[in-house]
């Protein structure tokens, strides 16, 4: 962990609870973590654990039962709907297991998309939305609709849209679940390259190898975070 970085992402005695039936399921049980600028983070842990609801808080997709989220020491439980989805548009990158792309749209307007509600214009958003799916190597592909491509050609498509806003964060959630073993470890070098350009990058995986190219591993069990390492093979 980069000590002389600033906390980006931070949680205080966070607390996440469902109501299923007469007894609350209890995701996250007063959890603290802090994040912080240009770190490789690797969320790890078995199904129930409560990963993909710490992702969901980090990200602004959802709001603590009890406890602080705080995003650049913001504490966001204090912001309406529309100011959470200012902050998400500009500050984070979503990828998810399942691409959530849109079927209707080619690679390149689903690029664009998060542009069209930052206000940016038709010519701007046009270009750094080739210029991303370029970066990611699907340049001959910016015309084919997501039922054209491979998974692992949806889930590039699905960085290069994450990155649109150019977000400081990005957060990824299982990103290589779907995909066979190569297509898997391109969209993890992807990843790595990112976080060397300075992006704070949060994989929730419960892969060891994707793991593996995190720089600090956090594991959660029953909402609690058990173990808080730094890879020594990164480190």
């Amino acid at each position: 962990m980069e000590e002389n970085k600033s906390v980006v992402l931070q949680l205080k005695n966070v607390w996440k609870l469902y109501a299923m039936g007469e007894a609350p399921v209890k995701a996250l049980r007063g959890l603290d973590l802090e994040i912080r600028a240009g770190e490789f983070v690797a969320l790890m842990g078995p199904s129930g654990s409560g990963k993909s609801t710490l992702m969901h808080l980090l990200g602004a997709l959802d709001q603590p039962s009890e406890g602080e989220v705080r995003f650049e020491n913001e504490e966001i439980s204090r912001l309406d709907e529309n100011q959470l989805a200012e902050l998400r548009g500009r500050k984070v990158g979503f990828i998810f297991q399942t691409f959530n792309l849109v079927p209707t749209l080619t690679a390149l307007e689903n690029v664009e998309l998060p542009m069209i509600f930052q206000n940016v214009s038709r010519a701007n958003r046009r270009s750094r939305a080739q210029t991303l799916l370029e970066r990611v190597s699907l340049g001959e592909r910016l015309h084919h609709q997501p039922s054209q491509l491979s998974g692992g050609e949806q889930q590039r498509v699905a960085i290069a849209r994450a990155l649109a806003n150019h977000p400081e964060i990005i957060l990824a959630d299982e990103p290589t679940g779907n995909l066979d073993t190569e297509s898997g470890e391109k969209i993890l070098r992807l990843l790595k390259d990112l976080n060397a350009e300075g992006k704070t990058i949060v994989l929730v995986t419960h892969n060891p190898e994707a793991a593996a190219y995190a720089s600090r591993i956090i594991r959660l069990k029953d909402g609690h975070r058990i173990e808080d390492l730094s890879n020594p093979k990164i480190s």
